[in-house]
Order: structure tokens, then C-alpha cells, then sequence
């Protein structure tokens, strides 16, 4: 189980340190996208949709770039669950 846990804990930082590279290509300045890239499982990603995308652009008209990298994080957030269910459930 511990060493599942390990597994866990790094898979979660790895796809933690792609959602901040990809928020900070988003604009963001570095202490936002190292604060959201430090709430997981999706909480930092969520944060930012409800706090900044939905305020400023309510008919989610934004550039084909922001679009496909919010659509990146969210297949990363995706991905962390998946390595909860695999890491805690299947073995």
C-alpha cells in the first residue's frame, strides 16, 4: 500500500506541474498558476473557471488556445482520478 501511495503522490506532482505550465501559458502571472498548481485533484482548475472565466467571459468566448489548454487540464484532472481508482482500488 505504501508503495502505491508513492505512486500516487507522484503521479498527482507530475500532472500538477503540467497544469501550472499550462495555466501560466494561459497569461497568469507565477504566484497564481504555483497556487492553483498547488490544489489538486482538479480543485485549482475549478477554482480558476469559476473565478475567472466565468466573470469575464460568461459566453466562454475565448481564443481556440485558451480553449484547448483549459481542455488539456481538465483531461490532466481526469487523469489524477484515474491514478486514484488504479493506485487505491484496483490493487
Amino acid at each position: 500500500m505504501t508503495v502505491y501511495l508513492g505512486i500516487f503522490i507522484a503521479v498527482v506532482i507530475l500532472l500538477q506541474m503540467a497544469i501550472g505550465h499550462l495555466i501560466r501559458e494561459l497569461g497568469f502571472s507565477f504566484p497564481i498558476s504555483v497556487a492553483l498548481m498547488c490544489l489538486p485533484l482538479g480543485i485549482g482548475v475549478f477554482l480558476l473557471q469559476i473565478v475567472y472565466y466565468e466573470q469575464y467571459y460568461p459566453d466562454w468566448e475565448v481564443t481556440l488556445g485558451a480553449k484547448l489548454r483549459l481542455k488539456y487540464m481538465y483531461l490532466l484532472t481526469f487523469f489524477e482520478f484515474v491514478a486514484l481508482y488504479i493506485c487505491f482500488f484496483v490493487f
